[in-house]
């Protein structure tokens, strides 16, 4: 028995010597490669061998070695984007072809179900317009192509996981998150080039499942033990970065695009300073300084109580953590609901998350001219003769309406906020109610379940806001 167990050490020994190159993750037909970058490329190949690539592209040859686990990495120039497929060949004495490589602008969403919704829904919950997507994707064929990465919650950081490339097709799209499909088309008609887009969420998730152990071990109320993470239950730490985030860390983006926030709704205290800590870490994983990170409000939800604020509170946490963290946006969803979805926590209106996204990125990424891309935020308070009068950033130009105002709520010394009156005057909001003689605070849409429609002339929605924060 020794000698047949030994026998087979050898053999597989051997086969493993000989074991043809094989590409990370995200390296296989149909991929994008980001522009003008110097892309990185990795993956496996003979131990201690010579590893040779080339890119049609510039057909300049890049080596690199290969260590004694057979790992190698190489670094290659991206030209400027290009809708002409390019080839990539690499070879350690035996060559791998991958074709149908594009170039252009590359983009990971990542978060909990709303970023993993693909474009067909789910059961009786649809995206508005699907039809029309659909019949209308045959344009951006060979402009769009997107990667769903396939679910893995290892223990331990795990080195590659399913992430396909697909072309945008009508057989394809219905697989690809909406919102990532909504973002990628609104940039292909800005920049007239390929774009890329890799969804690795997964819902019901925490940020801190997102999180890798070094950091998420100091965390007071984590628990890391073997048998927790094996639950792989939605709220289990670590195990998404293990098997979504950390195989995919390093292939070259412009940036990521982040849905979530609904798990940790009860804790919404530790939220800004736990979503920073995430992305400290993603930045530190890609090693490409401080990429963009632009998140999505979570829409109104009813939740446990419409009328109760935890989901205002996670919000509110949400736009903390943009005042915290460099390079980072959030965009506005109070406005994305209909009055049939208090209780349905996947709201239809993903067409406009990934537009607004994408007018954020134009306008701070890349530095397109003329975006009204930024909600607008409360800035101060005058109280003067029974009214409140509300100041707000980015409305110059003045708000979407003057009248028919909703989502406002104004009170006085005893802390009882009743429904406001709400009109525009000289870019103010000017907030009142004949149950308030003497107002002390205002709020906007700080309820689980709230939708307002106030918002710029560019559309983009006041973004949420308690005057009486503490």
């Amino acid at each position: 028995m020794n000698k047949i167990l030994a026998c087979m050490v050898i053999v597989f020994a051997f086969c493993n010597a000989q074991a043809k190159v094989r590409m990370a993750s995200l390296f296989n037909d149909g991929m994008i490669l980001q522009q003008q970058a110097e892309v990185k490329v990795w993956g496996w190949a003979k131990p201690n061998s010579k590893v040779t690539l080339t890119g049609t592209w510039n057909k300049k040859k890049v080596t690199c070695q290969s260590g004694s686990d057979g790992k190698w990495e190489a670094r290659m120039q991206t030209p400027a984007a290009s809708f002409t497929p390019y080839e990539l060949t690499v070879s350690d004495g035996e060559k791998l072809t991958i074709k149908d490589v594009l170039i252009g602008e590359v983009w990971l969403g990542s978060g909990q179900s709303n970023m993993e919704m693909p474009l067909v829904g789910y059961n009786s919950c649809p995206i508005e317009g699907l039809n029309e997507e659909i019949n209308e994707c045959r344009r951006y064929k060979g402009k769009i192509h997107f990667v769903t990465v396939s679910h893995l919650a290892p223990l331990t950081p795990a080195d590659s996981v399913k992430a396909l490339w697909k072309d945008c097709t009508p057989e394809n799209i219905w697989d690809c998150s909406a919102t990532c499909y909504f973002f990628a088309k609104t940039l292909v008609d800005a920049m007239d080039c390929p774009v890329g887009v890799i969804s690795s969420a997964w819902g019901g998730t925490s940020v801190e499942g997102w999180t890798p152990a070094d950091i998420v071990k100091d965390y007071d109320d984590a628990d890391l033990s073997e048998e927790n993470l094996k639950k792989n239950v939605w709220n289990t730490p670590v195990v998404r970065y293990n098997g979504k985030i950390h195989p995919l860390a390093g292939y070259t983006l412009k940036g990521f695009l982040w849905y979530q926030g609904e798990a940790n709704r009860d804790w919404p205290d530790k939220y800004a300073a736990r979503l920073g800590n995430m992305v400290k870490a993603w930045r530190k994983a890609w090693g490409q300084g401080d990429l963009p990170f632009y998140e999505v409000e979570i829409a109104p939800f009813g939740y446990d109580d419409p009328n109760k604020i935890s989901g205002a509170l996670l919000r509110e946490a949400q736009h903390d953590f943009t005042k915290q963290v460099a390079n980072t946006g959030m965009i506005s969803t109070n406005d994305l609901v209909n009055d049939y979805e208090i209780w349905q926590i996947h709201p239809c209106k993903k067409r406009e998350v990934g537009q607004r996204l994408c007018y954020l990125a134009l306008s701070k990424t890349y530095g397109k001219k003329g975006y009204m891309a930024e909600s607008p935020e409360y800035d101060k308070m005058e109280i003067k003769d029974g009214k409140a009068y509300l100041s707000f950033t980015h409305c110059e130009y003045g708000f979407n309406r003057f009248d028919y105002i909703k989502g406002f709520e104004i009170c006085g010394a005893d802390k009882v906020f009743h429904t406001a009156n709400v009109r525009i005057e000289n870019n103010r909001a000017i907030v009142s109610s004949p149950d308030v003689k003497e107002p002390v605070a205002v709020r906007y849409c700080f309820k689980n379940w709230q939708p307002g429609n106030l918002g710029n002339v560019g559309g983009m929605p006041i973004i949420p806001f308690r005057t009486d924060r503490n």
